[in-house]
């Protein structure tokens, strides 16, 4: 009987991370990411052909949510990272969002600095879509990683290596789960 229970106490304690609804602590910890594991506010951009698109939409896919500004010298040295990110992961249920907060800026203007950065994804201005100020309080550099369900999993404020293996390990996990965060509330 001492055996069966020391088993099933050591089963547990083995298996008790993976019943958590959250992405494992080591993994956040080194992507340098702050767990926080909210529903993710709605909101909605313009691509640069005109074409509304909104956070329901990615439903099924992991979303980095990630506001800079072109003034930011910091966030313009990230570009050629998320580069990396963005071929690595493309064909892999990841969306990038880069959304710049500049309040003068086209959508055109935007493009052709993102370009110049080393960018072949497409970039966003908050001024033409809906970004909610809960997403762009904290300034810039800030990114969001928001699950399959619409769940916001993780924030970094600052910039990061998104090219080291932590941030890759966090993504591929992130993709490869099939499990979201149960919805709080009603509905």
């Amino acid at each position: 009987m001492k055996i069966a229970a020391s088993i099933i106490a050591i089963a547990l304690t083995l298996f008790s991370g993976s019943l958590s609804w959250g992405l494992e602590k080591r993994l956040l910890d080194a992507a340098g990411v702050q767990e926080l594991n909210e529903e993710a506010p709605e909101f909605a951009l313009v691509t640069e052909a005109g074409k509304r698109i909104s956070l329901k939409d990615m439903r099924g896919k992991v979303v980095l949510l990630h506001i800079w500004a072109t003034w930011c010298t910091p966030c313009k040295e990230e570009f050629p990272l998320f580069e990396k990110v963005y071929r690595s992961f493309k064909d892999k249920a990841l969306v990038l969002l880069p959304v710049a907060i500049d309040k003068r800026a086209t959508h055109e203007e935007l493009a052709s600095q993102a370009k110049k950065l080393g960018a072949n994804f497409p970039v966003y201005l908050a001024s033409e879509g809906s970004i909610t100020e809960r997403y762009w309080t904290w300034g810039v550099p800030v990114t969001y990683f928001i699950d399959k369900g619409g769940w916001i999993r993780g924030r970094a404020i600052g910039p990061r290596d998104w090219s080291s293996d932590g941030v890759y390990a966090l993504i591929k996990t992130m993709i490869e789960e099939n499990k979201t965060l149960p919805h709080r509330g009603g509905g």
